[in-house]
């Protein structure tokens, strides 16, 4: 009876004992990488730039970068009629970021878009998120960062998703 007992509290001590010892493991939201396979491509019939400043801001609707405490990234689509622009704020602190949800309702991502004919929509950035990566420095290239987005836009004045622009491409200093 004894030996039973002693059985069972020794199994029940192991087992509680390896039930508090494994705690779950808390997922790293910065542990990410960003592979270089499947960039995106500029659309046909347009010219693309992907570049960004250090040291940075984004000031007002039509972002002007001044001097600030950010690195400013942004990509650049002009076609016939159409430009668009879209910009990332991040940290200069460190060699990776990650943008979420509550960063673009933040304001860390606009959207601009222009179009001195067009009668269109203004668009806004409401939600998605941006992963960047700075690149092992090669003697011969400038820094460079590379960077993947995935970012829903919205009417402005509205929630309701209207459009989402999905980019993977590597950003290169506007000054070098």
């Amino acid at each position: 009876m004894m030996k039973n007992a002693f059985k069972t509290t020794a199994i029940l001590l192991i087992a509680l004992t390896m039930l508090f010892a494994c705690k779950k493991k808390t997922e790293d939201p910065m542990d990410f990488t960003v592979d270089d396979q499947n960039l995106t491509a500029c659309p046909l019939g347009t010219s693309c730039h992907f570049q960004y400043a250090n040291n940075a801001s984004m000031d007002g609707n039509w972002l002007n970068t001044t001097v600030g405490q950010h690195r400013i990234f942004w990509a650049r689509n002009a076609g016939k009629y159409t430009t668009s622009w879209m910009y990332f704020q991040a940290p200069m602190a460190g060699d990776k970021f990650l943008l979420n949800d509550a960063d673009v309702q933040a304001g860390k991502v606009k959207f601009v878009s222009g179009c001195p004919t067009c009668f269109g929509i203004e668009l806004k950035a409401l939600k998605g998120t941006v992963k960047g990566i700075k690149v092992a420095k090669n003697n011969a290239e400038p820094e460079k960062w590379l960077l993947e987005s995935n970012i829903v836009l919205s009417v402005a004045g509205s929630n309701v998703p209207y459009d989402t622009i999905y980019v993977k491409q590597y950003y290169t200093p506007a000054i070098q």
